[in-house]
């Protein structure tokens, strides 16, 4: 072969190279484009499902406030008819006003 013949064969074998390097290229672009879109829609997804944990949160916590009220309550009505089943309704209602005086006590000490 002569220097032409070799000259074209070496920028024929070039040009495949360079548009093989061109094709690597772009089909690396191409994933980070799509790592990237898939990147934006995880993190609207995240804070998508960030709100809803807090928003789940909040009720559980209203729940558990109400759970609490309510058994206070029932506590309340148990003392309440137990006093009153034992020892009728106006020793009743003595019997928790004296506890009720005897517990401001006790607050009274410990604020000291």
């Amino acid at each position: 072969m002569n220097s032409i013949s070799l000259s074209k064969f070496a920028l024929v074998n070039l040009h495949n190279y360079m548009l093989s390097e061109q094709t690597l290229v772009s089909g690396i672009e191409h994933k980070v484009r799509k790592l990237i879109e898939k990147n934006a829609q995880l993190i609207k997804e995240n804070d998508r499902l960030k709100s809803l944990l807090k928003e789940v949160e909040d009720s559980k916590s209203k729940m558990e406030n109400e759970i609490s009220r309510n058994k206070n309550e029932i506590f309340n009505y148990t003392i309440a008819n137990t006093l009153e089943l034992e020892y009728g309704v106006e020793e009743g209602r003595r019997r928790i006003d004296n506890l009720l005086e005897e517990i401001d006590k006790c607050i009274e000490v410990l604020s000291d």
